[in-house]
């Protein structure tokens, strides 16, 4: 993972100082709650240790360096009650990190399939959080039990990497069962 983070930070330095500049805070006195830790570099430095103490997998490993980049271009303050909003910032991240993965192939450090796999996990980090019928799930996932365990790591650890409120791990909680009844699933077909 150390070697994938330098690389970056050798290539992609603006983007670095965008992400550390990028604040899931307001600027006000209020912290936001689902990410204390506050600057997106920070948070994505600690999605990718969780990741790499869990797997070594190259796809994984480049999906956590890589699954907040698009945060500082989509960040908006909500007016009315002054909270920080990502909207879009999976589309957005994704849309960033295909020229990456993609000098990342051409610099040896993926294959084309672990890049292809890389930008999918981007891509869907946040789809647990949207999802309403656990059915929907079920059809998408059939075929993709192995995308389907590496996507919930990266969502584990996507969690993992940050410090938050008891409200945080609650709503946390609710991904979590409904990962499970997903999982459950996929075991008995």
């Amino acid at each position: 993972m150390s070697e994938m983070i330098a690389w970056f930070i050798k290539h992609y330095p603006k983007m670095k100082a965008q992400m550390q500049g990028c604040s899931h805070s307001s600027g006000c006195d209020e912290v936001n709650p689902y990410h204390i830790e506050d600057d997106c570099w920070s948070h994505t430095m600690m999605v990718c240790k969780m990741v790499e103490l869990n797997s070594s997998d190259k796809a994984l490993l480049a999906s956590a360096l890589l699954h907040d980049i698009g945060k500082p271009e989509v960040r908006c303050v909500n007016p009315r009650n002054n909270h920080v909003q990502f909207f879009g910032h999976e589309e957005k991240s994704a849309y960033l990190a295909k020229p990456i993965l993609e000098k990342m192939v051409s610099d040896a450090l993926l294959e084309k399939s672990q890049a292809k796999e890389a930008l999918e996990l981007v891509t869907k980090h946040g789809y647990f959080y949207t999802l309403k019928d656990a059915n929907e799930a079920y059809v998408f996932f059939a075929e993709k039990r192995v995308f389907f365990s590496k996507l919930t790591l990266l969502v584990e650890c996507d969690h993992l990497g940050r410090f938050g409120s008891s409200d945080v791990e609650q709503s946390f909680g609710k991904i979590k069962e409904m990962i499970e009844r997903i999982k459950y699933f996929l075991e008995q077909k």
